[in-house]
């Protein structure tokens, strides 16, 4: 199978459930944007649903390899770290718009489970190494639980809510600012 017709469908459905929703969308559309047909389509998946697991898989590994950048903390500047795996959070959770992120968990519930648990996961994982970093007197010294939870809830809801509308900057903008103000309110430099 052609690898770049799967890129370009995955692409392409991921801009549409993005822009408006999960629910919204059909896979005759879909082949219609590219110019290929529902057959082609149905070459490289089963169904819609199964054409949004794959856009989610897609960001669940690129955020899985950037959180093993945790794994060598000791050899860099620790905040650089914790700041560019944020960075890459954010660019992640700006996959996902506000509509796609709701019709998941309304109607790709198990989908939007399986995310939920590897949000979880990575978010066990920075636990970790705020603890190691605060061990080390690199982070002041803010229970780490709730410095994980602050930064995960305020991340999800900043990403799933329309700042462009609400306050007029775009939601990379706000994601930027909470990140620089967290980091830089975390450190004990």
């Amino acid at each position: 199978m052609d690898n770049g017709n799967y890129s370009r469908i995955l692409k392409v459905a991921k801009e549409s459930f993005n822009t408006r929703g999960y629910r919204s969308v059909t896979i005759q559309e879909i082949a219609e944007q590219l110019g290929m047909s529902k057959k082609t389509i149905y070459q490289y998946f089963s169904s819609k649903e199964e054409m949004a697991e794959a856009v989610v898989l897609a960001s669940m590994e690129r955020l899985e390899e950037s959180t093993k950048k945790f794994d060598h903390v000791g050899q860099e500047d620790p905040l650089r770290v914790v700041k560019e795996v944020l960075i890459t959070v954010r660019e992640e959770t700006i996959q996902f718009g506000p509509l796609f992120l709701m019709d998941m968990e309304k109607y790709l519930p198990d989908l939007a489970a399986r995310f939920k648990e590897f949000r979880q996961e990575r978010k066990e994982k920075g636990i970790q190494l705020l603890q190691k970093l605060q061990d080390e007197g690199v982070i002041a010294h803010i229970p780490v639980p709730l410095l994980a939870h602050i930064l995960s809830t305020c991340m999800h809801a900043l990403a799933t809510r329309d700042a462009e509308q609400e306050l007029h900057y775009s939601r990379l903008h706000v994601l930027d600012t909470f990140m620089d103000i967290f980091c830089k309110g975390i450190s004990t430099n």
